[in-house]
C-alpha cells in the first residue's frame, strides 16, 4: 500500500494504541511514515497492530506494555520510547479511562473522591506523565508536538460523566500550560476534543435507541468514525500547522461551535 508523507520520520510515541481512536492514530501514523512506539496495558493488541502495520507498510514499530496510570511505571514509558526510537518528536496521549455506564450516569453529589481519582490519574495525570517524560528531549532538540485528548463536556459541559468532565477540562489546562511554556523551544502542543465517536467502548455500550439519540446531537445527524479524529491529529503534528500551538480542535460534526 502506497504511503503518505505528512509525517514522514517522525519518531512518535502512542499511548492509548491498541484499541479505538489510538488505535486509528498509530494505523493512521503510519501510513503517513512515522516511526512508531506503541504504548499499551494490553500486549496482544499492539502485538496485533504492529504485525498489521508491518504487512501494510513494511514499517518496523516498536512496542511497549505499559500503564500511564502508574505513577513509577508509567514515568519509564518515555524514556524507553526515546531510548527504542533515538528521540521523540511527537507524543500522542490517547490512553483514558474506560467509559463506564454507572460512573457515567451517577450523579455529581454521589460522587466520592476515588471516583474523581481513578479518571483522572488516566486522563490528567497519565497525560502528565508522559509530557513530563518526552519535554526535556524535545527541549534539547528544539522541536515536538505533543496532542491530548480533552472531550466536547470539557467545553459546553453536560449533565452526566462529571470525572470525565472534569478530567478533560483539566486536560486542556494541561495543553495551554504547555504551549505557554515550552513555546520558545518550539514545542506546540495541542488537545483534541472528540464528541459522540464510534468507538467499541462506547458505542457498544450503548443500547441502539441510546445511539439513535446521541446521533441527532450534531448538525450532521452521525457519530463521527476514529479515523476522522485520527486525520485531525495528524494534520496537527504536521509541519503545516507551525505556528497554531495551545488550542482545543472540536471533532464533533458541529454540536459544539467555539
Amino acid at each position: 500500500m502506497e504511503r503518505q508523507t505528512l509525517l514522514k520520520g517522525k519518531k512518535t510515541l502512542i499511548t492509548g494504541a491498541g484499541k479505538g481512536i489510538g488505535r486509528s492514530v498509530s494505523l493512521a501514523y503510519a501510513e503517513n511514515g512515522a516511526e512508531l512506539c506503541l504504548v499499551s496495558r494490553t500486549k496482544s493488541d499492539i502485538d496485533q497492530l504492529a504485525e498489521e502495520i508491518s504487512s501494510k507498510w513494511g514499517s518496523n514499530v516498536a512496542i511497549l506494555q505499559g500503564d500511564v496510570s502508574d505513577a513509577q511505571k508509567g514515568s519509564s514509558i518515555a524514556s524507553e520510547a526515546i531510548r527504542l526510537l533515538g528521540g521523540i518528536d511527537i507524543l500522542v496521549c490517547a490512553a483514558g479511562y474506560p467509559f463506564q455506564a454507572e460512573l457515567w450516569n451517577k450523579p455529581l453529589h454521589e460522587l466520592n473522591d476515588s471516583d474523581f481519582e481513578k479518571v483522572l490519574n488516566v486522563d490528567l495525570l497519565g497525560s502528565f506523565r508522559m509530557a513530563k517524560g518526552v519535554l526535556p528531549q524535545m527541549i534539547q532538540q528544539k522541536h515536538g508536538v505533543i496532542i491530548l485528548f480533552s472531550s466536547t463536556p470539557a467545553i459546553s459541559g453536560y449533565n452526566k460523566g462529571g470525572p470525565y468532565t472534569v478530567a478533560k477540562s483539566a486536560v486542556r489546562g494541561l495543553v495551554k500550560e504547555i504551549a505557554a511554556e515550552y513555546g520558545v523551544d518550539n514545542v506546540r502542543s495541542y488537545a483534541i476534543a472528540p464528541g459522540n465517536i464510534k468507538t467499541a467502548a462506547t458505542f457498544n455500550e450503548l443500547s441502539v435507541q441510546e445511539q439513535n439519540i446521541l446521533a441527532q446531537e450534531s448538525p450532521m445527524k452521525r457519530w463521527g468514525d476514529p479515523e476522522e479524529v485520527a486525520r485531525v491529529s495528524i494534520v496537527l503534528a504536521s509541519d503545516n500547522m507551525s505556528f497554531v500551538t495551545g488550542q482545543t480542535i472540536v471533532v464533533d460534526g458541529g454540536t459544539v461551535m467555539l
